[in-house]
C-alpha cells in the first residue's frame, strides 16, 4: 500500500476514535477481544451501559490480563494522574495480572508515556509485569493494518466507529464473496448439509453439472454464515491450479494487501474456489487450513466424497418459472418438468425468455425439440439463446470474440457499458463472479456457436482492447496485469495470427512468467525496433525493451552462456531505439536504463554505471537506476559514499510516503553497502521502521522478494541487531516445506531459519534442522549456498560432513572465506594444529578490513585450544580491528573474563 495513503487512513481513524466519547469503554472492550483473540470478562459497564465503580473494566478468565479504558481528556498528558490511578486500581484488585492494558480515546504522547512507563516500572508491585499503553493512534494503526482483514470485526466495531467501515469499503475489496441474488430460492437443506460436512472436513467439494446452482449455494452459505468467520474469500476458475498457487495470491482490503495462504493459516477464513480445477486435490487444500479455516470447492466432476448438489424440487422449479410475470400453465409446467427437471439455469432462461415476450407455448415446443437435459442440454441452451439474440448479441459477442466464458469487468464495461453487464445478469446468463471478472455459465458460453461475432465486430473489439491496454499501462496498480492475465489466451491468439500490435505484445510480456514465454510470439525485437514509426506508437518502445528483457530471462533457463551470447547480439537494438525521433523523456530514460542493465549483465560494469548515472542526471531519474548502481558499487571502497547516498535517497523517499515500488525497496535492502566503517548499521538504524514494515507487508502479501531481502540482511541483523531481526521474523508467515518450489525460495528460508536459531530463547535445534533440510533440498545449489550449508553443519556438530563438502570445491586454495571455514571445521574436529594452518592462510589473503576481527577471534580460539599462553594477543587485535558495535562489546566481555580468570 502507498505509505502516504496508509498514514492518511490511520490519521482518519485516530480522529474518529477521539470522537467516540462515553461509548469508548464498550468500543475498547470489543477491540481488545480482537486484539488478544480471547474472550475477556467486561465488567466495567452494566447492562444499560452505565459505568460500574470499583471494578477493573476487563479481566481475562485466569486474571492474568486486565484492562482499563478511559475517554477522559489529558489521559496521556501532564503527570498522567488518571492513568496512574487506573494502574494502581488494577494492581490492587488483580495482583496476579501479568499484562495490564490502559486504553484511551486520545492520542498518546510518546515522550510523556515513555517517562510514565519508566517511572511505574520501578514500583515493586510492577515486578515481572508488562504495561501496554494504547492511545487512539496505536488503536487506529492496528485497525488499519490488521483488523481491516477481519470483515466480522469491521461490522461489529462500525457501531462505534463508522469511519472504519467507510475505509474498508472505499476501495473495491478483492476476492469478496458475490452477493446472492435477492430472488434466489432459500435452500435450507443444502445449507444444512454443507455446514454438517464442514464440521468434520476442512475442505468440502460441492459437485454437479453446469448451471445446477453450485456457485449460488456456496455464495448463499458464505453469506448466511458470515458471523462464523473473520473473512470470506472468493476465487474463480484458473486462479488456483495447485495448492501452492495460494502462496502467490494477494488479497486487498482498504488498500492493504495480504497473502491468501497466510490468512488461511492465521485467521478464521472461509475460502470458496468456484469451478475448481478437476485435478485440485481437496485433501492437500485441507492441509493449508489453520484450525479455524474452511474451504469450499465447486466443480462439475463428481467424486466419492463430494456433496452432489440436488436438483430443485418441483415446487421450487415452478416458482422460478412463475417469476416471468405470466403464470406458467400447469400442462406446460409438466412438459418442462419432464424434460429438464429442476435444473436452475435452464429454468431461469425459460423465465427470462417469457419476460422478453416469448409465449409459454413456444417454450414448450422448444422443450419437445431438445429432449432430455442429460443428452441434449446444450441444444436447449442454444435454442433459448437464439431467442434473445436481438437483445443480447452485442453483449455476448464479446465472449465469442474472447473465446472464453470470462472477461475482465472493466474492459467489458468499456465495450458494452455497465447497462450491458446488467442485461447479461438480468437474463440469468452469468454465474457467480467477483468484482473484476464477469463469467457466463458454461452452458451459455457453449451455445455461442459460429456467427455470434462477425469480422466487423471482431475488428472493433480488437481496437477497443488496444485502447484499453494503452490506457491501463499508464496507470499505477495492477489493472494492466489483471486485464491482460484474464484475456491471456485472446492476446496469444491475436499475436499468433499475425497482429504485431505493440500494446498486445507488451501486455503479453508483462504477464508471462519466463517459463510461459513463447519466443515464437515475441519474434525478433530487432525487426520490431526497425518497424517503429515517427512518432513511436504507444508502448512500441517498451514492447521492444520488454522483449529483450524477457527473452534474456527465458534464455537463462537453458544456460547463462546462451542468454549472455544472445543478449550481446541484441545490444545494438538499444542504440537504434535511442536514435528514434520524437521520443518522450520517459522513453529515452527507459532505453538508456535498459541498455545499462544489459551491459551490466554482460560484465561491462563501468560502462553500465556511466549510463545509470546519466539516467539519474536526466529529466526522468529512475529508482531502478539507483538500485542498479548500488549493486555495481557494493563493496567498492571508492564508491562507498555514493552507495550510501543512493540508498538514503530511496529509503528516505519511501519513509516520507513517496511511491517506491516493493521491488526497488527490497532490492536496496538486499544490497545495503558493505565495507569499513559503520555505514551499514547507520543506514539500518536510520531506516529500521521502513525496513521492518516493508519486509513484513510484502511478505504477507506473498511477495517472494521480501524473503530474499530478509535472508540477505538477516545475516547481519541476527548478530548486530537481533531485536530487529526477531521482530521481523516473528511477523513472517512460516511456509511448509512443500510450498517452497525453487532453489531460491529454499535457500532464502534456509538462511532465515539458520539466523533465527541464533536468537535468545530460540528452539535452535528445530530451526537448524529445518534449515539443513532446505539446504539439502536444493537441486542446483550455488557455491555460496554450499558454503552456508557447511557453516550450518559445523554449528550443529557435524564438522566431518562440512570438511567433505568444502573439499569438493575448486576455490579452497583461493578463497579466504572457505579457508576460514576449514579452520573452524578442523577446530571442531579437535585438529587444532591443522586449523591454525588454515586460519593463517585465510588471514594472509584477507583484504576486507571489515571482517578482520572475525578471523582474528577464530585464530585466538585455535591458539587457545593449543594451549598457547600468548593467544590473547589475537583477541586484543580482534577488538582493535572490530568495526561493529555489538561484536566489539562481546570482545570486550571476553577480554575482561580472561583477565579475571588469569588473576584468579
Amino acid at each position: 500500500m502507498n505509505p502516504k495513503r496508509r498514514i492518511a487512513q490511520i490519521d482518519r481513524l485516530t480522529r474518529a476514535i477521539e470522537y467516540i466519547g462515553p461509548d469508548f469503554e464498550k468500543f475498547g472492550g470489543l477491540f481488545l477481544d480482537y486484539l488478544l483473540e480471547i474472550q475477556m470478562n467486561h465488567q466495567g459497564t452494566n447492562l444499560v451501559g452505565y459505568p460500574v465503580s470499583g471494578v477493573v473494566d476487563s479481566v481475562s478468565k485466569n486474571d492474568r490480563i486486565v484492562a482499563e479504558y478511559s475517554d477522559a481528556e489529558a489521559y496521556f498528558t501532564g503527570a498522567m494522574h488518571k492513568a496512574e490511578s487506573d494502574l494502581v486500581k488494577a494492581l490492587d484488585r488483580k495482583p496476579r495480572a501479568n499484562d495490564i492494558f490502559l486504553l484511551s480515546g486520545e492520542r498518546k504522547r510518546p515522550q510523556i508515556a515513555q517517562a510514565f512507563e519508566s517511572r511505574v516500572h520501578g514500583w515493586q508491585s510492577m515486578a515481572g509485569k508488562t504495561l501496554w499503553l494504547w492511545g487512539a493512534g496505536e488503536i487506529a494503526a492496528y485497525l488499519a493494518e490488521e483488523l481491516i482483514f477481519n470483515d466480522r470485526a469491521v461490522q461489529r466495531l462500525a457501531t462505534y466507529l463508522p469511519e472504519f467501515k467507510r475505509i474498508h469499503e472505499e476501495e473495491a475489496a478483492s476476492r469478496r464473496v458475490p452477493a446472492p441474488d435477492r430472488q434466489r430460492l432459500i435452500r435450507a437443506d443444502v445449507d444444512t448439509e454443507i455446514a454438517r460436512r464442514l464440521k468434520h472436513q476442512a475442505c468440502v467439494t460441492i459437485s454437479g453439472i453446469a448451471g445446477l446452482g453450485k456457485s449460488s449455494a456456496a455464495s448463499a452459505f458464505a453469506t448466511q454464515h458470515e458471523d462464523d468467520y473473520d473473512l470470506a474469500i472468493w476465487l474463480d476458475r484458473g486462479e488456483v491450479r495447485r495448492p501452492e498457487d495460494l502462496q502467490g495470491l494477494p488479497l486487498v482490503r482498504g488498500g492493504e494487501l495480504r497473502n491468501v495462504a497466510s490468512l488461511l493459516r492465521s485467521r478464521a477464513c472461509l475460502l470458496v474456489i468456484d469451478d475448481a480445477d478437476p485435478d485440485l486435490p481437496a485433501d492437500a487444500m485441507a492441509e493449508l487450513c489453520g484450525s479455524r479455516s474452511r474451504i469450499l470447492l465447486t466443480r462439475r466432476t463428481v467424486s466419492a466424497d463430494s456433496y452432489e448438489l440436488p436438483f430443485l424440487s418441483r415446487p421450487d422449479a415452478e416458482s422460478i418459472l412463475n417469476r416471468a410475470g405470466v403464470r406458467c400453465p400447469p400442462e406446460i409446467v409438466e412438459t418442462i418438468w419432464s424434460t429438464v427437471r429442476g435444473h436452475p439455469l435452464t429454468l431461469g432462461l425459460m423465465s427470462a425468455m417469457v419476460r422478453q415476450g416469448v409465449s409459454w407455448a413456444d417454450v414448450a415446443l422448444d422443450c419437445r425439440a431438445v429432449g432430455d437435459l442429460d443428452d441434449h442440454g446444450q441444444r436447449l441452451a442454444d435454442r433459448l439463446l437464439g431467442r434473445v439474440r436481438p437483445l443480447l448479441e452485442r453483449e455476448l459477442s464479446v465472449f465469442a470474440w474472447a473465446g472464453q466464458p470470462v472477461c475482465a469487468k472493466d474492459f467489458l464495461e468499456e465495450v458494452i457499458q455497465p447497462q450491458g453487464v446488467r442485461k447479461l445478469r438480468g437474463n440469468a446468463l452469468t454465474s457467480a463472479d467477483r468484482s473484476d471478472v464477469i463469467r457466463l455459465h458454461d452452458v451459455v458460453f457453449a451455445a455461442l456457436t459460429h456467427g455470434w461475432c462477425g469480422a466487423d465486430r471482431s475488428a472493433e473489439l480488437d481496437a477497443s482492447l488496444e485502447s484499453y491496454l494503452i490506457s491501463v499501462a499508464a496507470e499505477p496498480g495492477l489493472r494492466l496485469w489483471t486485464g491482460a492475465r484474464i484475456l491471456l489466451r485472446k492476446l496469444e491468439d491475436l499475436v499468433g495470427s499475425g497482429a504485431r500490435n505493440p500494446a498486445f505484445r507488451y501486455a503479453l510480456l508483462t504477464v508471462w512468467d519466463p517459463t510461459e514465454l513463447r519466443p515464437d510470439l515475441i519474434g525478433d525485437p530487432s525487426v520490431d525496433a526497425r518497424s517503429i514509426g515517427t512518432p513511436p506508437a504507444p508502448l512500441a518502445v517498451m514492447a521492444v525493451i520488454e522483449a529483450i528483457e524477457q527473452l534474456f530471462l527465458h534464455d537463462k533457463l537453458d544456460s547463462q552462456e546462451i542468454a549472455t551470447s544472445k543478449l550481446k547480439a541484441r545490444l545494438d537494438i538499444f542504440d537504434r531505439l535511442a536514435a528514434l525521433p520524437a521520443l518522450s523523456d520517459l522513453e529515452a530514460s527507459q532505453i538508456k536504463h535498459h541498455k545499462a542493465k544489459a551491459l551490466k549483465r554482460l560484465g561491462e560494469t563501468s560502462e553500465a554505471a556511466t549510463l545509470f548515472e546519466a539516467v539519474l542526471d536526466g529529466p526522468v531519474p529512475m529508482d531502478e537506476a539507483r538500485l542498479q548502481l548500488i549493486d555495481i558499487y557494493r563493496g567498492d571502497r571508492s564508491k562507498e559514499s555514493r552507495s550510501v547516498e543512493l540508498v538514503d535517497e530511496i529509503l528516505g523517499r519511501a519513509a516520507a510516503g513517496q511511491d517506491v515500488a516493493y521491488s526497488v525497496f527490497l532490492g536496496v535492502v538486499e544490497r545495503l553497502p558493505r565495507g569499513p566503517g559503520k555505514w551499514r548499521d547507520t543506514l539500518i538504524d536510520r531506516h529500521a521502521v521502513a525496513i521492518e514494515e516493508t519486509i513484513v507487508e510484502a511478505a504477507n502479501a506473498g511477495v517472494q522478494q521480501a524473503f530474499v531481502a530478509f535472508s540477505a540482511v538477516g545475516r547481519h541483523l541476527s548478530k548486530e541487531q537481533p531485536k530487529l531481526f526477531e521482530r521481523i521474523f516473528r511477523q513472517l508467515p512460516e511456509p511448509t516445506f512443500e510450498s517452497l518450489q525453487t532453489d531460491g525460495e529454499r535457500f532464502a528460508w534456509a538462511e532465515i531459519f539458520c539466523e533465527a536459531s541464533r536468537l535468545p530463547d530460540a528452539d535452535a535445534n528445530r530451526l537448524r534442522a529445518q534449515a539443513l533440510r532446505l539446504y539439502e533440498a536444493e537441486v542446483r545449489p550455488q557455491l555460496f549456498h554450499l558454503q552456508r550449508r557447511a557453516e550450518l553443519l559445523i554449528d550443529i556438530g557435524n564438522p566431518d560432513a562440512a570438511v567433505a563438502l568444502l573439499k569438493e570445491r575448486n576455490d579452497l586454495d583461493i578463497s579466504e572465506w572457505i579457508q576460514r571455514l576449514m579452520a573452524r571445521a578442523c577446530l571442531a574436529r579437535g585438529a587444532s594444529d591443522e586449523a591454525l594452518v588454515w586460519i593463517d592462510k585465510a588471514l594472509a589473503r584477507l583484504e576486507n578490513e571489515h571482517f578482520r576481527s572475525e578471523f582474528l577471534e577464530l585464530r585466538f580460539d585455535i591458539r587457545d585450544a593449543l594451549g598457547d599462553r600468548d593467544a590473547v594477543e589475537d583477541l586484543v587485535k580482534a577488538r582493535a580491528a572490530s568495526l561493529k558495535e555489538v561484536e566489539a562489546a562481546r570482545l570486550d566481555a571476553r577480554l575482561l573474563q580472561l583477565a579475571i580468570v588469569r588473576k584468579a
